[in-house]
Parts: structure tokens; C-alpha cells; sequence
């Protein structure tokens, strides 16, 4: 619903003060009354924003869920909107079982924890602070691990060594909480604008760091799947052909995660480029694969194309960089 209001100038034409009138309808939803305050805040693009919620924003928000119903979705989606404490209730008594699943599920959020538990109820606190731990500051976490994993996962599967690569399976889920809780941050910003001129988070860099961060997990799965792969070592031949490829997907990730915090042309030009040699690299690597059969070919040939989806989704979170324009 758009609503049209005049602008006012009070004191006259010499006044130095600027009015307009909020809907009436607006006021009594919101739950306003005279002298409450609310928190105007003004976009990137000149809009102002009038938050009604200046009093609540570092309140506690809670919300209830039934254990009965699809916890575990419940949970992530309650997490993700931003919600604090979420009680999770029962008509019957609790079991054992149902205590031991929730703490199993809880272990893939950041600072989630059980603070109260009875017969009837179970409630769960997020105790992290987004002041304590920034976007930037978890991206970046997000990014490390990610770089590590894809390392370690060819480094096994070159040597065939299954141990580490359950282990690379096993980071997954640090990548994973790292998500979860960039993606609730995000929310939050996007939902509070006090918050997020707080984390100096605007709605445009809010959206950028969202898709920037499923690419990341995207990759991060790109390693599992290679890590899950992993049988006999390969021969030395094809590991010669395959690491410049698996240096050129580094190079490529490291810049396109740099530039999401600082742009440099540079970076955005060595990584379109680096793309369209990779595509013609690995489609010859997978001819050659083909051609003289040795070991396994098929999951070669799957490996490389991880490798290669791994450099797209590289340039995916590059085409996000634009320059800063005053």
C-alpha cells in the first residue's frame, strides 16, 4: 500500500523544520502512542526508513515450536529469521530420546544452547553476538575453511588416502554453521536498520554476502564430493596435469572473495579470464582422460568437472564485486 503525504515546513517559509504525518492506521498497528520514539534511518538511494520498532530491536525476540512437528526445520528457519530464544514445547512428556536428537541438531548452529529444559518444554538461547563476530569476520572464516577443504580433499585423492577424506567430509559441518549464522546475521540486518547501520551492513552488500555465501558452501560441497571419491591413488602423470588446474581455482576463489570487500578491476578481469582458460584446460584434461584410461577414468573425469564447477561458481561470486560510486 503506498500512501501519499505532503511535506510541511513549520514556522513558515523561514521555518527550519520539515513535517509530514504518519497514517493513523499505521500508528495504532504499530502500537504507538504520543512521545514514543521510532528510528529513522536513510538508504543508499535517499529513502528514509521509519522504524517503529526503536524500542524493541535489543529486546530478546522468542518463538515456539512444537517438538511434535519437523524440529529440525522449525529450528533452522527460526534461526534464520533471527529469533533469540526458541521454546520448544510438547503436550506430553519429554523424552530422552527426543532430548538426545535436539542436541544432535543444534550442533549445526553457531552459539545455539539449551538454558532451561523440563518435562514439557526445552528452550534454546542463540548467545552470539553479531558485534562479536562480524560478516566480514565469519565470511572470511567461511572462506579459509573452504580453500583448506578443497586442498586436503585432492591432496587425498591423489594419494587415496580415505582417513583425511572423511575428515574433509566431516569440515563440512563447520561450513555449514559458518552458513547458517552469516545467513541469520543478514536477516537481521536487512530486517533492523538500526543493526545494521551498527554492523555498517547496507541492504545492497547485505544481498551480495548472502549469495556470496551459498557459492561458498556450494564449493565447499564441490570438495566433499570429490573427498567421497577417493579410492586408489592416481597415477603421477595425471596429478602433474591436475594441480596447476586445482592453483588456477585458488587464485580464482581468493580474488573473487577479496573483491567482495574491496574492488580492484584487476582481480574481476584475472578471474573472467582465468575461467575461459579453465574451461579449454579442463575439457582437454578430460580428453586426455578418455583417450588413455587409467585407474578409474569416470571418477577422473568427475573429479575434473568439480574442479571446473569450482572455478565457475568462483566467477559467480566475482560478477557480485561493482565499484563504489559516490
Amino acid at each position: 500500500m503506498v500512501i501519499t503525504r505532503t511535506l510541511q515546513q513549520t514556522g513558515g517559509k523561514t521555518g527550519s523544520s520539515f513535517l509530514i504525518i504518519l497514517p493513523k492506521d499505521w500508528v495504532i498497528k504499530q502500537k504507538l502512542n504520543k512521545g514514543d520514539p521510532v528510528f529513522i534511518s536513510e538508504r543508499e538511494d535517499g529513502c528514509l526508513i521509519i522504524d517503529p520498532r526503536f524500542a524493541k530491536t535489543g529486546e530478546p525476540r522468542t518463538t515456539i515450536a512444537n517438538i511434535e512437528q519437523n524440529l529440525r526445520w522449525e529450528i533452522t528457519s527460526r534461526y534464520l529469521l533471527g529469533f533469540d530464544e526458541i521454546r520448544i514445547v510438547s503436550k506430553d512428556l519429554i523424552t530422552n530420546s527426543q532430548r538426545d536428537e535436539l542436541k544432535r541438531m543444534i550442533k549445526r548452529f553457531v552459539a545455539l544452547e539449551i538454558t532451561e529444559e523440563d518435562d514439557h518444554q526445552i528452550v534454546l538461547r542463540c548467545l552470539v553476538d553479531p558485534s562479536t563476530l562480524p560478516v566480514n569476520t565469519a565470511l572470511r572464516r567461511m572462506h579459509q575453511i573452504t580453500s583448506r577443504m578443497i586442498d586436503d580433499s585432492l591432496n587425498a585423492y591423489f594419494i587415496g588416502d580415505k582417513e583425511a577424506a572423511e575428515e574433509v567430509v566431516q569440515r563440512d559441518e563447520e561450513v555449514d554453521r559458518l552458513f547458517f549464522l552469516i545467513v541469520r546475521e543478514l536477516r537481521s540486518a536487512i530486517q533492523y536498520p538500526r543493526m545494521s547501520e551498527a554492523m555498517k551492513l547496507t541492504p545492497v552488500k547485505a544481498l551480495d554476502f548472502r549469495l556470496a555465501v551459498q557459492y561458498l558452501e556450494r564449493i565447499a560441497d564441490l570438495a566433499v564430493d570429490i573427498a567421497q571419491r577417493v579410492e586408489e591413488p592416481i597415477d603421477n602423470s595425471l596429478i602433474k596435469k591436475i594441480e596447476p588446474i586445482v592453483k588456477e581455482v585458488h587464485d580464482m576463489l581468493s580474488d573473487a572473495v577479496k573483491n567482495l570487500f574491496k574492488f580492484d578491476s584487476k582481480k574481476v578481469t584475472f578471474v573472467i579470464n582465468t575461467e575461459k582458460r579453465l574451461i579449454s584446460k579442463t575439457a582437454k584434461l578430460r580428453e586426455h582422460i578418455v583417450a588413455s584410461p587409467n585407474g578409474q577414468p569416470h571418477t577422473q573425469v568427475l573429479v575434473v568437472d568439480s574442479l571446473l564447477r569450482m572455478g565457475e561458481t568462483a566467477k559467480d561470486i566475482v560478477d557480485l564485486a561493482l565499484p563504489q560510486h559516490d
